[in-house]
């Protein structure tokens, strides 16, 4: 017998092309993109990173592929989004959006996959599985190279998934291939190559005439546009590691097997769970193109990964792409407990840090309760007792979004992923919405790059020691003064020193003009000197 809750879902998604059930979940997916995306300076860490690259590529009017370690394919959207919102947008949030291109091209292209491996009503549900899954919540709203990549493997994944389909397989695959090239992940991209030329062997759909000149043809192209690129790299004299991003492999630090395992737990949750199950639930029946390729997919990327010799998150999120898949399938044959679990973990969660962030809102604007406000003080958040009404009605607007949502969704299979998701991008959204402008100050570079603004004429350069890279970077961006590491000709000098009891040492023709720190640093000081 079907299942009523089931039949009930699709007969509602197939009333109309754009019912209003599938314009409620498009707008979900852009409240999960929007909030944190603009508005903010770089934030110290892999936001401030990829900046700073940028930065410096603009500056220099350098192509992206001769930076080493520079995938270009993330910079050429970065500068074209930055450029095309200049009017409205600052340089860092117009890049920025170049990465919520990126993951609404994943979110794409995985429901689609979904659709054609489990079926039409799996599609919404792999795209909610995928912005559920913890990880990709931070990473996915910073300057981020690597969302490229995550994009270019979910075309990969669905160019091998329609392979049987015909020809318009094999031109996805290909493209999807050169754009992963592009995006800097070559050993990424032979892997998935090499999984779409084993999966026959598994798969008799995938060894239909149809299927195997819909793969001649991606790979024919992927190969034949690969050439090319590295020709033209070659003419330009840049090393093939560099152009192929092969440092990643070939680096002289200890490797760590099994870092992504390691974070797998809490950084794909909801998706291993429900992937976890569907596993279960097809282990008799497991030689399926629904199976083999998700399993293949992520198998094969945990293998390769062994030997990251420089892992982090933000490579791991194409690990997601294959459990959300797995996940989509998984939902719909989850057993009503453990659906109930979901769901009211989900509710419960959620709402617990919506209390959370109200109670610090009100330590922060109000002062109240007075410890907690003056812990936030001692944290560096600025403002600390000042009423801000914008916040507030931003705040109220979102807590009321996400009670009426509860209040109105009806009963599906897709209830619980729906409701999780949509929990995490209310509790995102109302951090942003109350606290976006305190941690801008408390994360970015923004008010030291004031002082030294207001401190050093603007015709003069300002000489650093002990200063990081990064650090330096985006303190000549906020301050519109040129900081050189070694340029002993400048009239002032700047000092970073990582223990706040340790005064440098510096030569007594120097005089100290002022010291200080982003709000709440208690590890880099800064002290900035003007000679005699």
């Amino acid at each position: 017998m079907a299942n009523p809750d089931r039949a009930s879902f699709l007969k509602l998604f197939n009333k109309h092309p754009l019912p209003l059930a599938r314009l409620g979940l498009l707008l979900l997916c852009a409240a999960w993109l929007l909030p944190g995306l603009v508005g903010h300076a770089p934030w110290k860490g892999g936001d401030g990173e990829h900046f700073v690259q940028l930065w410096l590529l603009l500056k220099s009017g350098a192509a992206p592929q001769s930076v080493s370690a520079t995938p270009p394919l993330y910079y050429w959207v970065a500068t074209a989004t930055a450029w095309l919102t200049s009017s409205f947008l600052s340089l860092a949030d117009g890049a920025r959006l170049a990465s919520g291109l990126f993951i609404a091209l994943a979110l794409f292209f995985i429901a689609r996959t979904a659709r054609t491996l489990y079926g039409a009503e799996t599609a919404w549900a792999a795209a909610l599985t995928l912005l559920g899954c913890m990880g990709l919540l931070v990473r996915g709203h910073e300057l981020n190279a690597a969302t490229a990549q995550f994009a270019a493997a979910a075309i990969m994944l669905h160019g091998i998934a329609t392979l049987p389909q015909g020809q318009r397989g094999g031109w996805t695959l290909g493209a999807g291939t050169i754009l992963m090239l592009l995006a800097g992940g070559a050993a990424e991209a032979a892997l998935f190559l090499l999984l779409a030329m084993g999966v026959p062997g598994l798969l008799e759909a995938f060894r239909s005439p149809p299927a195997r000149r819909a793969l001649a043809w991606g790979v024919g192209l992927a190969l034949a546009a690969s050439a090319a690129w590295l020709a033209y790299l070659t003419t330009q004299a840049i090393p093939l590691k560099q152009a192929l991003n092969l440092q990643r492999w070939l680096g002289d630090a200890p490797l760590r097997p099994a870092f992504y395992l390691g974070i797998l737990g809490w950084y794909a949750w909801p998706a291993w769970p429900l992937a976890a199950w569907a596993l279960y639930r097809g282990r008799r029946q497991w030689r399926t193109p629904g199976i083999v390729l998700p399993v293949g997919a992520l198998l094969g990327l945990l293998a390769l990964y062994v030997f990251d010799t420089d892992p982090g998150e933000e490579q791991g999120l194409i690990l997601l792409l294959p459990l959300a898949l797995l996940g989509a399938s998984g939902l719909y044959t989850l057993r009503r407990g453990a659906a109930y679990a979901l769901l009211w973990f989900g509710i419960m969660l959620f709402g617990f840090l919506a209390l959370v962030l109200w109670v610090y809102w009100s330590a922060h604007d109000l002062g109240s309760p007075a410890r907690l406000a003056a812990r936030l003080s001692r944290l560096g958040m600025t403002g600390v007792g000042v009423l801000r009404p914008w916040a507030l009605a931003l705040g109220i607007v979102v807590t009321l979004a996400w009670v009426v949502f509860l209040a109105r969704i009806r009963r599906s299979p897709l209830r619980p992923i729906l409701v999780w998701t949509a929990g995490m991008t209310f509790s995102w959204g109302l951090l942003m919405a109350l606290f976006q402008a305190p941690l801008d100050q408390r994360l970015s570079y923004a008010s030291v790059g004031a002082v030294l603004a207001a401190r050093v004429p603007p015709t003069e350069c300002i000489q650093t020691y002990q200063v990081r890279s990064q650090q330096r970077l985006l303190l000549a961006y906020h301050s519109g003064r040129m900081l050189a590491p070694a340029d002993i000709g400048c009239a002032w000098l700047l000092v970073e020193t990582r223990q706040r009891d340790v005064e440098p040492h510096i030569s007594p023709d120097w005089v100290k003009v002022w010291d200080g720190a982003r709000p709440g640093d208690r590890s880099d000081l800064f002290h900035l000197y003007g000679h005699r």
